[in-house]
């Protein structure tokens, strides 16, 4: 037998001994692959997106700013005697926060006290002095008056001895009476004549003072009436103590003024406080030498604060004055504060495209103070139905999120299919999706690096 005979009686009995071992046993290995595959599915946990009722929310930051401040500074110079109060202390409307040395105000006020007993004093003088003038005017007009009535009877005395002596004249020419007896009439005629002359100048130098042209001259017009035109004689006539009386009492109001300058002096060395507040900045220093220019406390009004905000160009056009809005803090736990749209600033930043918005909020308590950050909620409208998804099944892969999309893992026949998506407002437990995601469609929860598109997947119960 040759070599190759005896190959062929041991090679080719083995060789279909192993071709019929492979053929029995493949059927096997192809269960063991499929069961393999089937094992190693990724499992994931899904969540179907739903409608829900949206509010549409404006979503930003701001800062919380004082409605109203006061900076205290003083009204005099002087030093500062006591400092009452601290940064942080709240303070009521009239509260006094610091006291200035009252001492030079205290002198100047008794000198103040002489001054104004002294004009007091010149007053009441000047006050009588002219009471006595009009007295005398009053007596001056009664002694016209008589020495008028003096005229009219020396005048009736002159003419009566004028005719009687005209009388004895004639006679004594008629040789009726002698030379003695005519001379006799003479020299009672001449009494009678400087009688009536006495009498007039009399009259005349009491008049001074009161006649029509001390009148006119005093810029008045004669008045016909007799009662009138005694009014404004003695007003002539009382002219310089009127006068003097003027100026007295303008002394006097000088003094009083002078006197009321020191009492607001002394009021103002007590600093008060003129709103209710919180002292958020002191810089009176005890002892130190203050002027009107020296800021001595900031106080800040926090009954009620603004939140402030900057909103881009864009955002503007969704919000308007009195627009409902939520405010919470960080660390603040899930409390929520309301308040309201007040004021919309008409002029945006060409820098940063954006306008300030405040925001109203009570603070009865004081609870927030000036400078706290806070995250604020502007409802801009009326619910709406959405689709959303929780946010933990939204891709937050910083390129998609860069062009405003994200993506999810949609679960269809036991496939993962990843979809962008345009997502809208963050709610609190999940987010709106505008579009790229339907109704009861099932995404992936709990995304992890090693799903990709087109993997076979498990849904976890």
């Amino acid at each position: 037998m040759g070599v190759g005979d005896l190959l062929r009686k041991v090679v080719f009995p083995s060789f279909v001994i192993a071709v019929t071992l492979w053929m029995t046993s493949c059927p096997r290995h192809e269960n063991r692959a499929i069961l393999r595959q089937e094992t190693n599915r990724k499992r994931v946990r899904v969540a179907r997106a739903r409608m829900q009722s949206v509010q549409p929310v404006l979503e930003t930051f701001g800062t919380l700013v004082y409605r109203s401040k006061a900076d205290i500074y003083p009204g005099l110079d002087g030093v500062i005697e006591q400092v009452l109060v601290e940064e942080g202390y709240a303070v009521s409307r009239g509260e006094i926060l610091a006291l200035f040395s009252k001492d030079r105000f205290l002198t100047s006020r008794e000198q103040m006290e002489a001054e104004l007993a002294s004009q007091q004093a010149r007053v009441a003088l000047a006050e009588e002095r002219l009471r006595e003038g009009r007295k005398s005017v009053e007596a001056s007009l009664l002694r016209i008056q008589k020495a008028e009535a003096d005229l009219a009877q020396a005048q009736v005395r002159f003419e009566t001895i004028s005719q009687s002596y005209d009388n004895k004249k004639r006679l004594f020419d008629a040789g009726g009476v002698s030379e003695g007896e005519l001379q006799s009439v003479h020299t009672r005629y001449v009494a009678a004549q400087m009688e009536l002359a006495g009498a007039e100048k009399d009259l005349q130098i009491r008049r001074i003072g009161f006649r029509d042209e001390d009148i006119l001259a005093a810029g008045f017009t004669v008045p016909d009436d007799e009662k009138r035109r005694d009014e404004i004689i003695t007003e002539i006539n009382t002219g310089m103590l009127s006068a003097e009386l003027r100026v007295a009492r303008a002394e006097l109001q000088a003094a009083r003024a002078e006197f009321r300058r020191i009492e607001l002096m002394l009021d103002e060395t007590v600093i008060r406080s003129p709103i209710d507040g919180i002292v958020g900045m002191r810089f009176a220093e005890i002892g130190e030498k203050a002027d009107r220019d020296t800021l001595l406390f900031t106080l800040f009004d926090t009954s009620a604060l603004y939140a402030q905000a900057e909103i881009s160009e864009t955002d503007l056009r969704r919000l308007t004055v009195k627009q409902e809005a939520e405010l919470s803090f960080e660390g603040g736990g899930q409390s929520r504060i309301p308040g309201r749209v007040e004021l919309i600033s008409p002029y945006i930043n060409p820098k940063t495209r954006t306008a300030r918005v405040r925001i109203g909020i009570p603070n009865p308590h004081g609870a927030y103070i000036p400078g706290m950050f806070v995250r604020i909620r502007i409802f801009t409208g009326e619910a709406e139905r959405r689709v959303t998804l929780p946010y933990r099944a939204v891709s937050t892969d910083p390129e998609l999120l860069s062009e405003g999309q994200a993506a999810v893992f949609l679960v269809r026949n036991a496939r993962l299919f990843r979809t962008r998506v345009i997502l809208g407002q963050r709610l609190e437990e999940g987010v709106v999706v505008l579009q790229g995601v339907e109704a009861g469609e099932m995404v992936v929860l709990d995304l992890s690096p090693d799903l990709s598109d087109g993997m076979e997947v498990e849904i976890q119960p």
